[in-house]
């Protein structure tokens, strides 16, 4: 996990598209309202690049994103200061070099339905990409146009949460100036719980004093569908996770879910990689070994937990 509290240089993989043009447009927002640079991500797809194409690669990388993001200048926003790169190959194959090289502190995709279904998956999709990076992943739904970052929805859970990757979603929506709401959706099996995830709630309520931070705690059926419901609720400009895997985002934009026009279909998810003590609220294979090895320690324990 990326240590920095800041976001000084976001880093965006750029297609010469309608989606790519619509990703850079909110990439120029996010960065004025973060006060942060872009490094712009073009790969070619081959598996070697010539000075010359390298060359002709960056001049068309350049014009396309002064053009896009000099529109946006136009219409009232600062300039943004950012840097070109191309690289050979893949996305994937690159992206943590490029990430090293480059000290980058965020990264920012746009995604539309992940199909997710067997012989439908892009290695260079959001869900993919985010498994193999360790600093933060912002998703942005093809449909979503940007929207000044106030009120944040961070879903969590209070008695599983590394504190350094609190701290750095603290840090982050102090630098966008945005309230932040720490949830924690339970379900009705749980309620046994309710005293130990009150008691890890106030520790950290008392932790954050003086914060823009708001704490609370919600009884839903779905834990998945509660953490979206709760977001549209409360007008969230953006839903925060911290999940050891990609599948949570992969559940949340699988066509089931795109079918319901939920609210994560229209707003922008961050998501952060952590290390989680329990398993989450689905069957992906991480969670169910600690599943296992719950069962095994304690027969009693019946909870899902996010």
């Amino acid at each position: 996990m990326c240590k920095t509290k800041n976001v000084k240089r976001v880093l965006v993989p750029v297609k010469f598209d309608k989606a790519g043009k619509k990703l850079l447009r909110y990439a120029g927002h996010l960065a004025n309202a973060l006060g942060a640079e872009l490094l712009l991500l073009q790969n070619s797809h081959t598996n070697e690049l010539t000075f010359t194409q390298q060359s002709s690669f960056l001049q068309q990388l350049r014009t396309f994103s002064m053009r896009i993001l000099g529109e946006e200048q136009m219409s009232g926003a600062k300039q943004v200061p950012f840097q070109c790169v191309v690289r050979p190959g893949q996305l994937r194959e690159c992206i943590n070099v490029i990430i090293r090289e480059y000290a980058i502190d965020m990264v920012l995709m746009e995604t539309c339905v992940l199909h997710q279904e067997e012989g439908h998956n892009d290695p260079d999709n959001a869900a993919a990409i985010m498994e193999l990076v360790k600093c933060p992943v912002m998703v942005v739904p093809c449909t979503a146009t940007y929207k000044k970052l106030e009120n944040l929805v961070f879903a969590t859970d209070f008695t599983d949460q590394e504190a350094h990757v609190q701290e750095q979603i603290v840090a982050f929506a102090e630098q966008a100036a945005a309230r932040l709401t720490l949830v924690q959706v339970y379900t009705k099996a749980e309620r046994q719980q309710l005293s130990s995830y009150k008691a890890a709630m106030l520790a950290i309520e008392k932790k954050l004093s003086g914060k823009n931070v708001t704490l609370k705690m919600l009884e839903e059926e779905d834990t998945l569908e509660g953490i979206s419901d709760f977001a549209e609720r409360s007008a969230a400009s953006m839903l925060v996770l911290a999940t050891q895997d990609n599948f949570m985002l992969k559940r949340l934009f699988s066509s089931n879910y795109i079918k319901t026009m939920a609210y994560h279909t229209r707003n922008p998810i961050l998501t952060f990689r952590q290390q989680k003590k329990k398993p989450c609220s689905g069957c992906c294979a991480n969670c169910a070994s600690k599943k296992t090895a719950l069962q095994a320690e304690a027969p009693a324990y019946q909870q899902v937990f996010v």
